[in-house]
This record gives structure tokens, sequence and C-alpha cells, in this order.
């Protein structure tokens, strides 16, 4: 055990970490939220709405694609898409709610919210899904100039989220990290019981295996 002065050393230490790394955190979100460019307000809240409307049009289109291409691969990768968007969900849920962290307009006047906002800030449910989509569709697909399109889309759609002022730049890192790890824990479950999934998804003799 600790003597009760290193127990208090570090204490203080660990609560002036804490206080450092809150105030650079709010400074930041104060520079990118008070320094955006107004005119561009529309285009950071379209940003924003992608996050969710591609959750739902990309599974679609890629089962629609296997569908009526008659390939099961694509038909995997919709069900793969979907798996990874459910633990991101899982994850967001978890985490909202139980951390309760308050939006940086509620607690900072400095701060100017500019899209709506009602649940908790950390983690950011539209960062986490933009990099949930954009990294799956990465380990998806190895088309370079698809992969930094959508790699500079989930960034964007992070920038946007400190930009409208709704959350802090801590809570855009995690849910960066976050999402890409509900995208790598999906992939990886797929990729270890591929056959096992082709197997159930072969809907006779005309689908085509296209990897």
């Amino acid at each position: 055990m600790f003597p009760l002065q290193q127990v208090s050393l570090l204490l203080i230490l660990t609560t002036t970490l804490f206080e450092t790394f809150a105030n650079l955190d709010l400074a930041m979100l104060q520079l990118l939220n008070g320094n955006r460019a107004t005119d561009l307000d529309f285009v950071l809240l379209t940003l924003t709405i992608t996050a969710y409307g591609l959750g739902a049009l990309v599974p679609l289109c890629l089962y629609l694609a296997g569908h009526f291409g008659r390939m099961v691969s694509l038909k995997l990768k919709a069900y793969q898409y979907v798996f990874a968007m459910g633990l991101n969900i899982l994850f967001i849920g978890l985490l909202k709610y139980t951390i309760d962290r308050p939006r940086p307009f509620v607690t900072h006047d400095t701060i100017e919210q500019i899209a709506e906002a009602s649940s908790p800030s950390f983690p950011s449910g539209h960062t986490a899904f933009a990099f949930t989509a954009a990294v799956v569709l990465v380990l998806m697909f190895r088309n370079p100039a698809l992969r930094g399109l959508l790699l500079t889309w989930a960034f964007l759609v992070a920038y946007s989220r400190l930009a409208l002022g709704v959350h802090y730049p801590s809570d855009v890192l995690g849910s960066m990290l976050l999402g890409s790890a509900a995208a790598y824990l999906a992939t990886y479950t797929f990729r270890k019981h591929r056959e096992q999934f082709y197997t159930l998804l072969r809907r006779g003799r005309n689908l085509r295996i296209v990897r």
C-alpha cells in the first residue's frame, strides 16, 4: 500500500492532468466552433445527416446488387455491414447514458449550438456511424479511390460535429475508435466464418461467388 503522501500526490497529479485535458478539449472546440465559415453551416448540417443516411442506403444497395446480380458475396457484405452497425449501436447505447456527459453548449455559453442535439454528448453517434460505415467498406473493397473518398467523408462528418458545437473533440475521437472497432470486429467475424455464411446464403446454382 502506498504511503498517504504518495497517494495524495497521485490524486493531485491525476486531477491536474484531467483538468488540463478538459481545458484543452474545450479550447479546441471553441477554436473550431468559433472560427468556422458560417456560410457553410448548411453544408455541415448536410454532412451530419449523411452519417445516418448511408447507414440505411448502403446495405440495401449491396443486398439488391447481390440479389439481381446473383452474387452471394455481395449479399454477405450487406449482412456484414448491418452486423457492424448493430455492434456500433450496441456500443453507443451502452456508453451514452452510462457516462451521461452533458453537451458542450449546455455547460459552456461560449459554444454556439447549430445542430439539434438532446442526448448525452459521449459518444458522438454521427461520428461512430460514419466511421463504422467507412471502415467496414474500406475493409470490403480494395479500390484506393473509393477508400480515400470514404475516409475523407468520415473525417468531414467528425469535423461537422465539432464545428456545429454539439460535441467535444474527445467525444469525436472516442467515436472514431468505437466505430472502427465495430467495423473490424464485424469483418473479423465474417471472415473467420466465411464459408459457413456462404453456405447459408446460397439460394441455388445460379448464385455466383465473387470475392
